[in-house]
């Protein structure tokens, strides 16, 4: 089935130059902070509570990731959350690790408690294990499982045995929740509770360094702070969509460029960063793989 989205927001994200907050993790702040740079977006990172919510009042979207979580970054994440709600602010959501702690999983639950967020970003363990503790449903292969570490477990892998109970736990999610959906794996699951799209761009190096995935948040932030003041909930799926076939289409291209150098993983990380700076709508058009399910 044909698909028709708006290759444009590459452009528009570098015309409009949205500013970003982003409360991240340490282990990433660099990496996010730079590929929301490399697509055209400015980022800012504040985590203290005090400032949070005039940071939030100056920014186009905020970003929220709990890969270490701490009282007081909590306790911004809710002031900056509520704060972009007030605001009509996309908000998105990467719930890392849920699962893995009591505390984390309490983290993220109370953040969504108390702030409506527009897309929720993680792998399908992580999916998984939000849905069952909001809803008490187990959608999937077998029980609930936590991520190995931030990384899904083996059963919970995005593949042609698994992908209609793990899309069925994305539509599900959305529909608890009300915000997209972006299950990242092998294919990347998009939601709106409604539709359905399965991205097939990406390459396997993208799961062999860190923060691909919190990478892939700024991207997302970048892309849905484009569309414009109050977007319909389609606009923010084709978005999120767009952003998550972009980032996997750069990858592909950083994969063959670092293997020409030759280069391993690091090669590949600055690869993977330059692709992001270079993209151009024509590229986009031609090589995004996006399947509507």
């Amino acid at each position: 089935m044909s698909i028709k989205i708006n290759e444009f927001l590459t452009g528009l994200v570098r015309e409009k130059r949205p500013v970003i907050h982003c409360i991240t993790n340490y282990v990433t702040a660099g990496d996010v902070a730079n590929i929301i740079l490399a697509c055209g977006g400015s980022p800012i990172m504040a985590d203290q509570p005090e400032e949070v919510s005039e940071i939030t009042a100056l920014s186009d979207c905020l970003l929220l990731n709990i890969g270490t979580p701490k009282e007081s970054t909590k306790a911004a994440m809710i002031k900056a959350g509520q704060e972009a709600n007030r605001r009509n602010l996309p908000v998105i959501f990467d719930p890392v690790g849920i699962g893995a702690s009591r505390y984390r999983t309490e983290t993220a639950l109370s953040l969504l408690k108390e702030v409506k967020v527009t897309i929720i970003r993680g792998n399908a363990s992580e999916l998984r294990v939000l849905l069952k503790e909001l809803t008490g449903q187990n959608v999937g292969n077998g029980s609930v499982s936590p991520a190995r570490g931030v990384d899904a477990s083996f059963s919970d892998e995005i593949k042609e045995e698994t992908l209609e109970a793990l899309k069925a736990t994305a539509r599900t999610l959305s529909t608890a929740t009300g915000a997209v959906t972006v299950m990242t794996g092998a294919t990347d699951i998009v939601s709106s509770g409604k539709d359905n799209w399965l991205i097939k761009n990406g390459c396997p190096q993208m799961s062999r360094i860190t923060g691909s995935g919190c990478m892939l948040d700024g991207i997302i932030a970048s892309y849905t702070a484009s569309i414009g003041p109050r977007p319909s909930q389609h606009a923010i799926f084709q978005a999120a969509a767009l952003a998550t076939a972009a980032a996997g289409l750069c990858g592909e291209r950083a994969a063959k460029r670092a293997e020409k150098i030759p280069g391993g993983t690091g090669s590949f990380r600055c690869c993977f960063l330059d692709e992001v700076s270079l993209l151009e709508e024509s590229t986009l058009k031609g090589g995004i793989n996006i399947e509507v399910s």
